[in-house]
Protein backbone atom coordinates (compact mmCIF):
# COMPACT_ATOMS: atom_id res chain seq x y z
CA UNK A 1 0.00 0.00 0.00
CA UNK A 2 1.47 3.35 -1.01
CA UNK A 3 0.21 6.12 1.35
CA UNK A 4 1.51 8.91 3.56
CA UNK A 5 0.38 8.23 6.97
CA UNK A 6 5.65 12.13 33.78
CA UNK A 7 9.35 11.34 33.08
CA UNK A 8 10.03 7.63 33.23
CA UNK A 9 13.79 7.55 32.57
CA UNK A 10 14.55 4.93 35.19
CA UNK A 11 11.80 2.62 33.98
CA UNK A 12 12.81 3.15 30.37
CA UNK A 13 16.44 2.38 31.09
CA UNK A 14 15.44 -0.92 32.68
CA UNK A 15 12.94 -1.59 29.89
CA UNK A 16 15.47 -0.96 27.16
CA UNK A 17 17.95 -3.20 28.93
CA UNK A 18 15.80 -6.26 29.24
CA UNK A 19 14.32 -5.95 25.79
CA UNK A 20 17.78 -5.79 24.27
CA UNK A 21 18.88 -8.98 25.96
CA UNK A 22 18.90 -12.29 24.14
CA UNK A 23 20.10 -15.86 24.13
CA UNK A 24 23.87 -15.97 23.70
CA UNK A 25 24.14 -16.89 20.04
CA UNK A 26 27.91 -16.80 19.72
CA UNK A 27 28.05 -18.21 16.21
CA UNK A 28 29.29 -17.01 12.86
CA UNK A 29 27.94 -19.53 10.37
CA UNK A 30 27.15 -18.03 7.03
CA UNK A 31 29.99 -15.54 7.36
CA UNK A 32 32.96 -16.52 5.21
CA UNK A 33 35.33 -14.22 7.04
CA UNK A 34 35.35 -12.95 10.63
CA UNK A 35 37.75 -10.55 12.28
CA UNK A 36 38.01 -8.59 15.52
CA UNK A 37 39.42 -5.10 15.90
CA UNK A 38 40.00 -2.63 18.74
CA UNK A 39 40.05 0.99 17.61
CA UNK A 40 40.84 3.90 19.95
CA UNK A 41 39.49 7.40 19.45
CA UNK A 42 42.11 9.70 20.97
CA UNK A 43 39.82 12.74 20.73
CA UNK A 44 37.07 11.49 23.04
CA UNK A 45 36.96 9.84 26.42
CA UNK A 46 34.61 7.55 28.32
CA UNK A 47 33.00 8.98 31.41
CA UNK A 48 33.11 7.31 34.80
CA UNK A 49 29.79 5.52 35.38
CA UNK A 50 28.22 2.18 36.21
CA UNK A 51 31.34 0.93 37.98
CA UNK A 52 33.76 2.04 35.25
CA UNK A 53 36.47 4.46 36.39
CA UNK A 54 36.50 6.43 33.16
CA UNK A 55 39.09 6.91 30.42
CA UNK A 56 40.64 9.84 28.56
CA UNK A 57 40.38 7.93 25.29
CA UNK A 58 37.50 5.94 23.82
CA UNK A 59 38.16 2.32 22.87
CA UNK A 60 35.75 0.43 20.65
CA UNK A 61 35.94 -3.33 20.24
CA UNK A 62 34.54 -4.37 16.87
CA UNK A 63 33.37 -7.64 15.32
CA UNK A 64 33.50 -7.71 11.52
CA UNK A 65 32.05 -10.33 9.17
CA UNK A 66 32.66 -10.28 5.42
CA UNK A 67 31.78 -12.38 2.36
CA UNK A 68 34.07 -14.34 0.12
CA UNK A 69 35.80 -12.43 -2.67
CA UNK A 70 37.93 -9.35 -3.12
CA UNK A 71 35.15 -6.78 -2.96
CA UNK A 72 34.66 -3.97 -2.48
CA UNK A 73 31.38 -4.73 -0.73
CA UNK A 74 28.77 -2.46 0.84
CA UNK A 75 29.18 -1.94 4.59
CA UNK A 76 26.45 -2.24 7.23
CA UNK A 77 27.03 -1.02 10.81
CA UNK A 78 24.86 -2.91 13.32
CA UNK A 79 24.22 -1.37 16.76
CA UNK A 80 22.97 -3.49 19.66
CA UNK A 81 20.37 -2.40 22.19
CA UNK A 82 20.76 -1.44 25.84
CA UNK A 83 23.02 -3.87 27.71
CA UNK A 84 23.14 -5.95 24.55
CA UNK A 85 26.19 -7.08 22.62
CA UNK A 86 27.62 -7.21 19.13
CA UNK A 87 26.59 -10.79 18.33
CA UNK A 88 22.97 -10.78 19.53
CA UNK A 89 21.38 -10.61 16.06
CA UNK A 90 23.43 -13.13 14.12
CA UNK A 91 20.36 -14.43 12.27
CA UNK A 92 20.28 -11.29 10.12
CA UNK A 93 24.00 -10.52 10.29
CA UNK A 94 24.63 -13.88 8.61
CA UNK A 95 21.90 -13.21 6.05
CA UNK A 96 23.45 -9.86 5.15
CA UNK A 97 26.94 -11.34 4.80
CA UNK A 98 25.59 -14.15 2.62
CA UNK A 99 23.95 -11.47 0.46
CA UNK A 100 27.30 -9.76 -0.09
CA UNK A 101 27.70 -7.21 2.73
CA UNK A 102 30.46 -6.49 5.20
CA UNK A 103 28.83 -6.17 8.63
CA UNK A 104 30.52 -4.51 11.60
CA UNK A 105 29.20 -4.42 15.17
CA UNK A 106 30.71 -2.90 18.31
CA UNK A 107 30.37 -3.66 21.98
CA UNK A 108 29.72 -0.05 22.96
CA UNK A 109 31.66 0.87 26.11
CA UNK A 110 28.79 2.15 28.26
CA UNK A 111 25.80 0.17 26.94
CA UNK A 112 27.14 -3.35 26.27
CA UNK A 113 27.38 -6.09 28.86
CA UNK A 114 30.33 -7.49 26.90
CA UNK A 115 32.30 -4.23 26.79
CA UNK A 116 35.83 -4.11 28.23
CA UNK A 117 34.54 -1.53 30.72
CA UNK A 118 32.66 -4.30 32.58
CA UNK A 119 29.83 -1.95 33.45
CA UNK A 120 27.25 -3.10 35.97
CA UNK A 121 24.42 -1.76 33.84
CA UNK A 122 23.95 0.39 30.74
CA UNK A 123 24.17 4.17 30.87
CA UNK A 124 21.85 5.32 28.09
CA UNK A 125 22.99 8.92 28.49
CA UNK A 126 25.95 7.83 26.33
CA UNK A 127 23.73 7.22 23.28
CA UNK A 128 24.74 10.47 21.60
CA UNK A 129 28.36 9.34 21.87
CA UNK A 130 27.40 6.10 20.14
CA UNK A 131 26.27 8.11 17.13
CA UNK A 132 29.78 9.58 17.01
CA UNK A 133 31.10 6.03 17.44
CA UNK A 134 29.30 4.98 14.26
CA UNK A 135 31.21 7.62 12.31
CA UNK A 136 34.46 6.66 14.02
CA UNK A 137 33.90 2.98 13.16
CA UNK A 138 33.35 3.93 9.51
CA UNK A 139 36.54 6.03 9.53
CA UNK A 140 38.54 3.25 11.17
CA UNK A 141 37.32 0.47 8.90
CA UNK A 142 37.97 2.47 5.74
CA UNK A 143 41.51 3.22 6.98
CA UNK A 144 42.16 -0.37 8.07
CA UNK A 145 44.95 -1.79 5.85
CA UNK A 146 43.24 -5.19 5.57
CA UNK A 147 39.52 -4.57 5.96
CA UNK A 148 39.44 -1.22 4.19
CA UNK A 149 40.04 -2.72 0.76
CA UNK A 150 36.97 -4.94 1.21
CA UNK A 151 34.64 -1.97 1.75
CA UNK A 152 33.00 0.35 -0.75
CA UNK A 153 32.97 3.70 1.04
CA UNK A 154 30.19 4.97 -1.22
CA UNK A 155 27.78 2.23 -0.12
CA UNK A 156 27.32 2.38 3.65
CA UNK A 157 24.21 1.56 5.66
CA UNK A 158 23.20 1.21 9.30
CA UNK A 159 20.78 -0.86 11.30
CA UNK A 160 20.22 -1.41 15.00
CA UNK A 161 17.80 -2.94 17.47
CA UNK A 162 16.03 -1.02 20.25
CA UNK A 163 18.50 1.58 21.55
CA UNK A 164 20.56 0.66 18.49
CA UNK A 165 17.61 1.78 16.38
CA UNK A 166 17.68 5.14 18.15
CA UNK A 167 21.43 5.37 17.47
CA UNK A 168 20.92 4.55 13.79
CA UNK A 169 18.12 7.10 13.46
CA UNK A 170 20.19 10.01 14.79
CA UNK A 171 23.18 8.99 12.67
CA UNK A 172 21.04 9.82 9.62
CA UNK A 173 18.37 12.30 10.71
CA UNK A 174 19.92 14.48 13.43
CA UNK A 175 20.91 17.81 11.91
CA UNK A 176 24.04 17.97 14.08
CA UNK A 177 24.65 14.25 14.43
CA UNK A 178 24.14 12.77 10.96
CA UNK A 179 26.90 11.23 8.88
CA UNK A 180 26.28 11.97 5.18
CA UNK A 181 28.23 8.87 4.18
CA UNK A 182 25.32 6.73 5.38
CA UNK A 183 23.24 6.04 2.29
CA UNK A 184 20.48 3.89 3.84
CA UNK A 185 19.32 3.03 7.36
CA UNK A 186 16.99 0.46 8.92
CA UNK A 187 16.12 1.13 12.59
CA UNK A 188 14.52 -1.91 14.24
CA UNK A 189 12.09 -1.66 17.17
CA UNK A 190 13.27 1.83 18.05
CA UNK A 191 9.78 3.19 18.71
CA UNK A 192 9.83 6.90 17.97
CA UNK A 193 13.53 7.72 18.49
CA UNK A 194 12.84 11.41 19.01
CA UNK A 195 10.25 10.73 21.72
CA UNK A 196 12.63 8.27 23.34
CA UNK A 197 15.38 10.89 23.39
CA UNK A 198 13.00 13.50 24.86
CA UNK A 199 11.85 11.18 27.64
CA UNK A 200 15.36 10.10 28.56
CA UNK A 201 18.68 11.86 29.01
CA UNK A 202 20.47 10.53 25.93
CA UNK A 203 22.57 13.58 25.06
CA UNK A 204 20.60 14.70 22.00
CA UNK A 205 19.56 18.14 23.22
CA UNK A 206 20.04 20.51 20.30
CA UNK A 207 20.57 17.70 17.78
CA UNK A 208 17.83 19.13 15.55
CA UNK A 209 16.09 17.42 12.66
CA UNK A 210 17.60 17.00 9.21
CA UNK A 211 15.38 16.93 6.15
CA UNK A 212 18.02 14.89 4.35
CA UNK A 213 16.65 12.33 1.92
CA UNK A 214 18.13 9.10 3.29
CA UNK A 215 16.33 5.88 2.32
CA UNK A 216 14.94 4.39 5.53
CA UNK A 217 13.15 1.21 6.57
CA UNK A 218 11.45 1.17 9.97
CA UNK A 219 10.81 -2.35 11.27
CA UNK A 220 8.27 -2.45 14.09
CA UNK A 221 5.89 -4.89 15.79
CA UNK A 222 2.39 -4.10 17.02
CA UNK A 223 2.85 -6.02 20.31
CA UNK A 224 6.15 -4.31 21.12
CA UNK A 225 5.97 -3.23 24.77
CA UNK A 226 8.86 -0.77 24.34
CA UNK A 227 7.27 0.93 21.34
CA UNK A 228 4.07 1.51 23.31
CA UNK A 229 6.07 3.70 25.68
CA UNK A 230 7.78 5.82 23.03
CA UNK A 231 5.24 7.57 20.87
CA UNK A 232 2.87 6.75 18.03
CA UNK A 233 3.69 3.74 15.79
CA UNK A 234 4.21 5.84 12.63
CA UNK A 235 5.62 9.01 14.19
CA UNK A 236 9.17 8.56 12.90
CA UNK A 237 7.92 7.45 9.49
CA UNK A 238 5.79 10.60 9.19
CA UNK A 239 8.67 12.87 10.20
CA UNK A 240 11.35 11.86 7.71
CA UNK A 241 11.69 12.48 4.00
CA UNK A 242 11.39 9.68 1.45
CA UNK A 243 12.19 7.23 0.19
CA UNK A 244 10.76 5.62 3.30
CA UNK A 245 9.19 2.33 4.29
CA UNK A 246 7.59 1.01 7.43
CA UNK A 247 6.88 -2.64 8.07
CA UNK A 248 4.61 -3.47 10.99
CA UNK A 249 4.56 -7.12 12.07
CA UNK A 250 1.16 -8.10 13.42
CA UNK A 251 1.55 -10.14 16.57
CA UNK A 252 5.28 -9.45 16.66
CA UNK A 253 7.07 -8.24 19.77
CA UNK A 254 10.29 -6.47 20.70
CA UNK A 255 12.71 -9.18 21.72
CA UNK A 256 11.94 -11.50 18.77
CA UNK A 257 13.67 -9.23 16.26
CA UNK A 258 17.07 -10.44 17.44
CA UNK A 259 18.29 -13.96 18.26
CA UNK A 260 16.36 -16.14 20.69
CA UNK A 261 12.90 -17.70 21.01
CA UNK A 262 11.69 -16.67 24.47
CA UNK A 263 8.10 -17.58 25.31
CA UNK A 264 5.95 -16.58 28.27
CA UNK A 265 4.76 -19.65 30.22
CA UNK A 266 1.28 -18.15 30.64
CA UNK A 267 0.90 -17.10 27.02
CA UNK A 268 1.50 -13.42 27.76
CA UNK A 269 3.78 -11.10 25.81
CA UNK A 270 7.37 -12.40 26.17
CA UNK A 271 8.53 -8.78 26.44
CA UNK A 272 6.90 -8.75 29.88
CA UNK A 273 8.99 -11.47 31.57
CA UNK A 274 11.45 -8.92 32.92
CA UNK A 275 8.80 -6.75 34.55
CA UNK A 276 7.22 -9.72 36.30
CA UNK A 277 10.61 -10.71 37.71
CA UNK A 278 11.93 -7.29 38.65
CA UNK A 279 8.83 -5.11 39.13
CA UNK A 280 6.07 -7.41 40.40
CA UNK A 281 2.72 -5.67 40.69
CA UNK A 282 3.59 -2.84 38.30
CA UNK A 283 1.11 -2.34 35.48
CA UNK A 284 2.88 -2.27 32.12
CA UNK A 285 0.78 -1.57 28.98
CA UNK A 286 0.64 -4.72 26.90
CA UNK A 287 1.35 -7.08 29.80
CA UNK A 288 -2.16 -7.43 31.15
CA UNK A 289 -3.30 -10.74 29.69
CA UNK A 290 -2.47 -13.62 27.40
CA UNK A 291 -2.71 -13.22 23.66
CA UNK A 292 -1.61 -14.57 20.31
CA UNK A 293 1.88 -13.67 19.15
CA UNK A 294 3.95 -14.23 16.04
CA UNK A 295 6.37 -17.13 16.30
CA UNK A 296 9.94 -15.85 16.81
CA UNK A 297 11.20 -17.85 13.81
CA UNK A 298 8.58 -16.20 11.62
CA UNK A 299 9.40 -12.71 12.90
CA UNK A 300 13.10 -13.27 12.31
CA UNK A 301 12.49 -14.62 8.81
CA UNK A 302 10.54 -11.51 7.83
CA UNK A 303 13.20 -9.29 9.41
CA UNK A 304 16.01 -10.95 7.43
CA UNK A 305 14.08 -10.76 4.18
CA UNK A 306 13.16 -7.11 4.68
CA UNK A 307 16.69 -6.01 5.58
CA UNK A 308 18.40 -7.78 2.70
CA UNK A 309 15.78 -6.60 0.20
CA UNK A 310 15.92 -2.99 1.42
CA UNK A 311 19.70 -2.75 1.38
CA UNK A 312 19.90 -4.50 -2.00
CA UNK A 313 17.48 -1.91 -3.39
CA UNK A 314 19.36 1.12 -2.05
CA UNK A 315 22.99 0.12 -1.62
CA UNK A 316 23.21 -2.08 -4.71
CA UNK A 317 20.76 -0.06 -6.83
CA UNK A 318 18.88 -3.29 -7.55
CA UNK A 319 15.60 -2.51 -9.34
CA UNK A 320 14.29 -6.05 -8.88
CA UNK A 321 14.89 -5.80 -5.13
CA UNK A 322 13.05 -2.46 -5.09
CA UNK A 323 9.98 -4.07 -6.64
CA UNK A 324 10.20 -6.93 -4.11
CA UNK A 325 10.44 -4.39 -1.30
CA UNK A 326 7.28 -2.63 -2.47
CA UNK A 327 5.44 -5.93 -2.44
CA UNK A 328 6.72 -7.50 0.78
CA UNK A 329 3.22 -7.55 2.25
CA UNK A 330 1.56 -9.13 -0.80
CA UNK A 331 -0.66 -11.95 0.36
CA UNK A 332 0.63 -11.76 3.96
CA UNK A 333 -1.89 -11.14 6.70
CA UNK A 334 0.79 -10.69 9.35
CA UNK A 335 2.70 -7.91 7.55
CA UNK A 336 1.56 -4.31 7.04
CA UNK A 337 3.66 -2.16 4.72
CA UNK A 338 3.58 1.58 4.12
CA UNK A 339 5.91 3.33 1.74
CA UNK A 340 6.62 6.53 -0.17
CA UNK A 341 9.46 6.26 -2.65
CA UNK A 342 8.47 8.28 -5.71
Amino acid sequence: MNIARASFSALMAMTLAVLAQSARAEHHEGAVGHSERSYVDETRGIKATMGFAGSETRRLDIQVWYPQGEGPFPLIIYTHGTFGYATNAMHFVNALVEAGYVVAAANYPLTSRDAFTKIKFADISDTSEQVKDVSFIIDSLLADPELGKLIDGDRIGTTGHSLGGVTSYFASFGARTRDPRIKATAPIAGGDPVQTALDNQMGFNGAGHSAASVPVLFLQADKDVFARMTGRPYAAYARVEGPKYQILLKGGYHIAFRDGDEQHPDGKNPDCLFFEKNMPGMTIPGCEEAGEFMAPARQQEITRTALVTFFDAYLKDDGVALERLRGLDDGLEDVELYYEDE
